[in-house]
């Protein structure tokens, strides 16, 4: 008597728990807000498989428990899973919902439609069978499927090695296809924009030559393929037959992501110039990772690699972080940028992973904060490679200006003169324009650097450039020679005009005073002007006519100007 009362106990208290695990059935006429995960209950499998008869009768001893989340989330690796949720139809007719998984990595799924205790309709699917097997052609795993009048059951079976996230939707085919339609529009964006980034910045290197747009190119590459291969796109566009990469094609790519944008930080933020070191435990860590996702490909062990990049990738964030920390330390400018779009995306892909593990609640915007964080990071980076192309283009143009300047005077030197001279001496030939060259040569300058010291000397060098530069026109071509030389192109001005003007910084010149410590230095300079011929000859051929009168001036006692048409100064012996 006490045993029957025992088990009349036990067989009561499992009909409560199967009432308390059965969940609220779903209305077939009313389109669910979310994921349906609370409305179903679960059964993870402990030692054998269980077929569909073992889940029913599992079912119906309560061992199923309620499930626990709008979107189900079991983490990687899990044991296959069960899943149970009632349709009820309360209408006249059969009503047709598309149920939906939304997870584009599942290796198994068995799908089983029961109607007054029969199997009406079911199907087996993965990612282990090729695309054209799916009952319709989606990246997810769709079913398309007439519930009849009153109560149905659906059970659902899946097995992965991958992440077992189980978002299941119970939709009418309008609301099914708006849905998917949002959703591919918004990766078209996604693909869109990065896509043309990733173009922009390739032909920036093959235009440049300059590696950083290489590596960002293949960095925003690497992504994008990673990106395609576990929201299901790759294998509906670009191997639907090969279900082996399919397989690996997660962890592969997920590895090959982190490390390009490793490599690309290393070139951005020149690590083998400022931290050396780091360059090398960065190239350390990638080969130890690499190296386990290699082992994991040889033992065939897809859960062991999924562990190694999911690892991999996590660690990745904090690198990038880290790394962009220590450069903007460092005073580097353009690490800023770095920096912040290593926070966006550390952010990102941090939540996107914690998501499918399982930890925070999985949705579509934790699912998809990695693409957020990247459209973010991709637009800060480029920013920040726009910032260093603007700093270096800055800097060569310093350096080109800076490479045609004297370093004492400022003035234009030697190369410099010939570059801006070209210009207006082909001009003055093609139309036969006047036009002369004046040197000039300051006087005894041996005895000024002698007796006052060279930086006198450079003292003197700088009055003089000062007078000259107040003194020529705008068009004029002023430069340093060389030692206590200095020159000027003059277009458009005559033999007579060019005298004058000589005449007048002669003057200018002979009364200037250098202070210096034993009063003030008063200095002379001569002048020699040539002007061109009326038959053209080369520009080198007018300075030396010039130098010829520079010459005479000195020899005919300093401190005074000579001039003439080319070819026609005196040329006087020199010593």
């Amino acid at each position: 008597m006490v045993c029957g009362w025992l088990f009349r106990l036990a067989g009561a208290l499992a009909f409560c728990w199967a009432a308390l695990a059965a969940a609220a059935p779903l209305s077939a006429g009313v389109d669910p807000v979310s994921a349906i995960g609370l409305s179903t209950s679960v059964l993870q499998e402990r030692h054998d498989r269980l077929q569909l008869a073992d889940a029913i009768a599992a079912y119906q001893a309560g061992q199923f428990t309620p499930g626990k989340s709008p979107v189900l989330n079991f983490g990687i690796g899990a044991k296959p899973v069960w899943i149970h949720f009632v349709v009820d139809n309360p209408g006249a007719t059969p009503v047709r919902r598309m149920l939906s998984i939304e997870t584009a990595w599942l290796d198994r799924i068995e799908v089983y439609f029961l109607h007054q205790g029969k199997t009406v309709a079911a199907d087996r699917v993965g990612d282990r069978q090729a695309f054209a097997q799916r009952p319709l052609a989606s990246r997810y795993f769709v079913f398309d499927q007439a519930f009849g009048v009153g109560v149905s059951e659906v059970f659902v079976r899946v097995e992965t090695p991958d992440p077992m996230v189980v978002p299941i939707y119970l939709l009418n085919p309008e609301t099914s296809r708006v849905r998917q339609t949002r959703q591919e529009f918004s990766y078209g964006i996604v693909y869109g924009f990065l896509l043309a980034l990733m173009a922009y910045n390739a032909i920036l290197y093959l235009s440049l030559r300059s590696s950083r747009y290489l590596y960002y190119a293949l960095y925003l590459a690497m992504f994008v393929a990673m990106n395609v291969s576990y929201t299901g796109h790759g294998f509906a566009w670009l191997w639907p037959d090969s279900v082996a990469w399919e397989q690996w094609s997660n962890p592969i790519l997920m590895f090959l992501y982190a490390v390009s944008g490793l490599l690309f930080a290393i070139k951005f933020l020149d690590l083998r110039l400022y931290f050396p070191r780091v360059q090398k435990v960065v190239i350390g860590y990638c080969a130890v990772f690499g190296g386990l996702l290699v082992a994991a490909l040889l033992s065939d062990s897809q859960k062991y690699a999924l562990f190694v990049s999911f690892s991999f990738v996590f660690l990745f964030t904090g690198v990038m972080l880290f790394l962009g920390a220590i450069s903007v330390h460092a005073g580097q400018k353009a690490a800023k940028y770095f920096l912040i779009a290593a926070i966006t995306g550390m952010v990102g892909g941090m939540l996107t992973t914690l998501s499918v593990w399982g930890f925070i609640p999985h949705n579509s915007w934790t699912f998809r904060a990695v693409e957020i964080g990247m459209l973010v990071d991709a637009t800060l980076l480029a920013l920040a490679l726009g910032h260093q192309f603007r700093v270096g283009q800055e800097e060569k143009l310093r350096a080109e200006r800076l490479a045609q300047l004297d370093p004492l005077t400022s003035l234009n030197n030697r190369r410099a003169f010939y570059d801006r001279t070209s210009p207006p001496w082909s001009h003055a030939i093609r139309h036969q324009h006047a036009t002369s060259i004046m040197l000039l040569d300051i006087d005894r300058f041996k005895q000024i650097n002698d007796n006052q010291g060279h930086a006198h000397g450079d003292a003197v060098l700088k009055a003089i450039a000062d007078i000259l530069r107040q003194s020529v026109r705008q068009g004029d071509v002023l430069a340093r020679w060389g030692g206590e030389e200095f020159i000027v192109f003059l277009p458009e001005t005559t033999l007579d005009e060019a005298t004058a003007l000589a005449e007048r910084l002669r003057v200018a010149i002979a009364g200037m005073r250098i202070p210096c410590e034993t009063g003030a230095t008063t200095i002379t300079a001569s002048f020699g002007i040539a002007q061109q011929a009326n038959h053209p000859s080369s520009l080198d051929a007018l300075i030396a006519a010039a130098d010829e009168c520079l010459y005479t001036s000195k020899q005919q006692g300093r401190n005074r100007v000579s001039g003439s048409l080319a070819n026609q100064c005196p040329t006087l012996a020199r010593p």
